[in-house]
């Protein structure tokens, strides 16, 4: 058996700057040339040298040539972002979707402070996050998807993207594609790093810190890395911003001809401010003798004020109507704790031992609304009722003490809700790797990974508590009291049931007349921080051996790889009994668990089939094959072929077409079929251009006849605002996603321009089978978008209240006709294509002394589709050119070194888009304006330098130079608009100091 140490370390410090040279160059577009043999070294020796493993490959190879388009981040990119955590760096490239940002992760329940990937906008669960080339463990309960945001900023050496389908190497979940955070081996010294910033608009400020440390033992044997890492931000309101305190609404147009056809010079409706929603308010509203009234602070009351336009019963101008950006955040609060270390020690010339370990903390706080409610009752005989209101309710004909005045409320004095998610996640790999005969490699592993997660539903009113509280009478003794407490058999006038055991004992009146009306005492009775905990693990066993080249071609050596792997989930969510009883305001969630393994084979192969020849300078196939076994859906199977053909120096031709599946995740199977809100615009309302309404059908006249067929009247109008209960969860017979993706493009790197390179690949995936539940939209749409009339499943699955209207267990009223429940389950029913072209471009040149660099990346979107149910062919939703689609979205980096300063400006850039799906907009491209946003670029930029003879570096950045505001009432919490940035201009300072 050969020694290897002296290759060993020749190859580690070629790699490295290998490395190096691909991150400085386009990632994924340059590739070393065959380094010239060293002194002394055979020429096989110099081949393997240059040998290097790039993801999407188990395979080492020279320089990164693949026949997947690779791009690249560097640790250097990173630094000159100024990033404190990386998941919100990774959705600003091309390729990566904005599905999960710190923003918008509060749209969900338990998802404050996930950063979760998306590649290609195909979903978080089809993307698949390693970590040195192993699987990590996910951090939302249920999902595999990985929270990046536990990743340690300082340790990351780059980051590689490869996308496409790369399950045949890694296994299920890279549908789109892989994401690959390579993780520093070597550290040498010690090293400092602090960093603050503040936005210019409100009190928002971000900060950093963080200590490494490396070091070599055993005679330079053995190398340990450790790291510690603290980052916080601050909670950052939207009312804190002027965007959020301009209350924009889209209202008719009072100037619309209708003589004309609506287009963006005749549009049905605008933008118009102040205004917002007038059925409810802080205070309370409630309607009587067709008048709206409002509580003053003081508990009088009076007309509700509307001195604008007003649009049906809700919408206003210029009136009084609920403040609801204030009671919303652009920003979580988020505080993260990392430590990490790795260790490489060579048993001897042939075997390493080497070991990772982590344990990260993140804390996520944010509040948002109150609870509110539309509305509840209160009866006539309620002690607290004014004589004023009562002489008004007698007027109105409820006088008997039993009538009761409906109120709608918006409960900001009662306690905001909200969630505060505390995250621990362990991650533990070791492993051998090294040698087993000149030529073959092998490398074992384990990794276990786990997340704990506590969860806080801050202010979780105890409905039938609040319910109790304001049923005020007075007792034997003329005080005020609860009625249950006088009469243990009271009825709730909300309910219609008695009040349950919950609300009898302690029951604390208070008054709802009036912000600020709520004793704080009797929000301590019916409030509820109630406790959901959650914890994730995973085990992964891997074992493999590769060769680079196991036998020779005439065109050179046949490269293999190959192995075993077996891992396991399992996931379990304890929810708190109150909440999964449905007696709060927060979903009816039960407790939920389950697991799933896995066995798994696969394979590998580089084959060279021509080379040196006119035309061919190297032409090679890349072969790749899995064989997966699951408990849970049965045997699976992947593969890849790609090729990679070098022309000559200066230009190469790669594609690739795969095969890939995604196997159902542990929530998709195993969640129960549970209480959920979703917010849905009724098909039926007849309003002009109303968001989603009759005349915004791709058919109005099949759409209003279905609507009638339903009982619904001609002139219906939907006056529901909030969102509407329903069923969705889980399905345990769920089968495989299944996905094939095609690449395909070109990489130059002309000799006669020195430093530029460029790579253009066109791309497509298309996913069937896709695993997901109809969105209620969805349903209540297609259930009167149908040509065979209403008796289709869709309509089965959507109710609507009689002529008379109807309340529900919980005391929600919802007017006649509207939709008051739902049922979604998972289902194998969809499918997704994407398709585009990537371009990159990098350009390095010395420029007046110093090194000058230009970076392009950029995606032309060609094809977002939808097709929700894949049996129907010609029945699919295009989203390119949408707000979470634009057509481009490109970067453009340039940077400058002289001497020991450095600059850095970056440009962002979002193409325009409707703020409407394509298919609505050809409907009617007047039915609002502005109906598109303009094309966005931000502007970043950041200035360092290295103090000379000391290990101190100094910078100062700024994000958003120009403080752009998003498009109007965008303010990134949204999957659809998150593309855009809601903080404004932040501005930081940091310093390095390395020892």
């Amino acid at each position: 058996m050969a020694v290897r140490n002296s290759q060993g370390l020749q190859r580690s410090r070629l790699t490295a700057a290998l490395v190096s040279a691909m991150l400085v160059s386009v990632a994924g577009t340059g590739y070393a040339q065959d380094a010239a043999p060293a002194d002394g070294a055979t020429a096989a020796a110099a081949t393997d040298i240059d040998a290097v493993t790039v993801t999407g490959s188990r395979i080492k190879r020279i320089g990164f040539v693949t026949p997947s388009p690779v791009v690249g981040i560097s640790a250097e990119e990173i630094r000159s972002t100024g990033a404190v955590t990386i998941a919100d760096l990774m959705t600003t490239l091309p390729q990566l979707s904005a599905t999960y940002t710190l923003g918008n992760s509060t749209r969900a329940i338990g998802t404050a402070g996930l950063g979760l990937l998306d590649l290609r906008g195909m979903g978080s669960a089809r993307t698949l996050v390693l970590v040195n080339g192993r699987r990590h463990v996910g951090g939302t309960s249920g999902s595999t998807a990985v929270d990046v945001n536990t990743i340690p900023v300082e340790l990351i050496e780059r980051v590689e993207v490869i996308t496409g389908g790369a399950s045949a190497v890694y296994g299920a979940d890279a549908v789109a594609g892989v994401v690959n955070f390579i993780m520093k081996k070597k550290f040498d010294g010690y090293e400092i790093r602090a960093q603050t910033g503040d936005a210019s608009e409100g009190d928002f400020s971000r900060s950093f810190i963080s200590a490494t440390g490396g070091n070599e033992f055993a005679g330079g044997r053995g190398n340990i890395v450790y790291s510690a890492e603290y980052s916080k931000q601050d909670r950052f309101g939207r009312g804190d911003r002027k965007i959020g305190r301009e209350f924009n609404i889209n209202m008719p147009n009072p100037n619309f001809d209708p003589s004309k056809p609506p287009s963006q010079t005749n549009p049905q409706r605008v933008f118009m401010g102040p205004g917002g929603n007038s059925s409810l308010s802080y205070g309370g509203t409630f309607n009587l003798g067709g008048k709206r009234y409002l509580f003053n602070d003081d508990g009088s009351f009076r007309p509700n004020r509307y001195d604008g336009p007003r649009e049906g019963a809700n919408n206003c101008v210029d009136c009084d109507f609920a403040d609801l950006n204030g009671v919303a955040d652009l920003q979580p609060g988020f505080d993260r704790y990392s430590v990490n270390t790795m260790l490489n020690f060579e048993i001897n010339e042939n075997h390493k031992f080497f070991f990772e370990g982590k344990y990260t903390k993140t804390e996520s706080d944010f509040l948002g609304q109150p609870p509110f409610d539309q509305p509840f009752r209160i009866r006539r005989d309620n002690a607290l009722i004014s004589p004023q209101l009562g002489a008004l309710m007698d007027a109105n004909g409820l006088a008997s003490p039993a009538s009761q005045l409906q109120i709608s409320r918006f409960n900001v004095d009662a306690g905001r809700r909200g969630e505060q998610v505390d995250r621990k996640t362990q991650r533990y790999v070791a492993g051998l790797e090294g040698y087993l005969s000149e030529n073959w490699t092998y490398e074992v592993s384990g990794v276990y990974g786990k997340t704990e997660i506590d969860r806080l539903n801050l202010n979780n009113r105890i409905n039938d508590r609040w319910q109790a509280g304001m049923d005020v009478v007075r007792d034997a003794n003329g005080n005020l009291a609860c009625r249950v407490s006088v009469n243990p058999n009271a009825i709730n006038p909300n309910t219609g049931r008695a009040y349950l055991d919950i609300s009898r004992a302690g029951c604390v009146p208070f008054s709802v007349f009036g912000n600020g009306a709520v004793d704080p005492k009797a929000a301590a009775w019916f409030n509820y921080d109630a406790i959901n905990r959650s914890k994730i693990t995973q085990s992964v066993f891997s074992a493999s051996v590769a060769n680079s080249a196991l036998f020779e071609l005439p065109a050179g050596g046949v490269g293999f790889a190959g192995g075993i792997e077996y891992r396991k989930e399992t996931s379990e969510e304890i929810t708190d009994p109150l909440a999964a009883q449905g007696l709060t305001f927060l979903n009816a969630i039960p407790s939920r668990k389950g697991e799933y393994s896995v066995k798994e084979i696969f394979a590998e192969a580089t084959v060279p089939l021509l080379a040196d020849l006119p035309g061919v300078q190297r032409l090679s196939m890349d072969l790749a094959g899995r064989y997966s076994d699951y408990d849970t859906v049965g045997s699976t199977k992947t593969w890849n072929v790609g090729l990679d053909w070098a022309i000559n120096d200066s230009l190469r031709l790669r594609g690739s077409v795969a095969q890939a599946v995604r196997a159902p995740n542990i929530g998709e199977l195993f969640n129960p079929q549970t209480q959920n809100f979703a917010t849905v615009y009724d098909p039926c309302d007849t309003r002009p251009g109303v968001t989603n309404g009759v005349s915004t059908a791709g058919d109005p006249a099949l759409r209003a006849s279905n609507c009638a067929a339903l009982g619904i009247p001609a002139n219906y109008r939907d006056t529901y605002t909030g969102n509407r209960p329903g069923v969705s969860g889980g399905n345990p017979d769920l089968n495989v996603e299944q996905a094939r993706s095609l690449s395909y493009g070109l990489v130059w790197q002309p000799e006669f321009i020195e430093g530029f390179g460029l790579s253009v690949d066109y791309w497509r995936v298309t996913l069937t089978d896709a695993i997901g539940a109809v969105s209620a939209q969805t349903i209540a749409t297609r259930c009167v978008d149908s040509p065979g009339g209403i008796g289709n499943d869709f309509c089965a699955l959507i109710q609507r209240a009689p002529a008379a209207g109807y309340v529900d267990s919980q005391g929600r009223t919802f007017p006649a006709n509207s939709i008051y429940s739902w049922k979604a389950i998972n289902e194998n029913l969809a499918k997704t294509r994407r398709a585009g072209v990537d371009i990159e471009a990098d350009y390095r040149f010395e420029m007046l002394g110093g090194q000058a660099a230009l970076r392009f990346v950029g995606t032309r979107l060609i094809s977002s589709r939808e097709w929700p149910f894949q049996d129907f062919p010609a029945e699919y939703d295009e989203y390119v050119t949408y707000v979470s689609d634009p057509r481009w979205r490109a970067s453009l980096n340039a940077s400058y070194k002289h001497g020991n300063w450095r600059g850095s400006w970056d440009m962002r850039y979002i193409d325009g888009n409707l703020r409407v799906v394509p298919e609505s907009y050809n409907s009617n491209p007047g039915q609002i304006s502005p109906i598109r946003n303009p094309s966005y670029t931000y502007h970043n930029l950041q200035i360092g330098y290295k103090v000379a003879n000391t290990g101190l570096d100094l910078y100062l950045g700024a994000d958003n130079v120009f403080d752009k505001d998003p498009p109007l009432n965008y303010f990134g919490e949204t999957e659809d608009n998150a593309n855009y940035d809601s903080i404004g201009r932040y501005v930081y300072a940091g310093a390095t100091y390395k020892f």
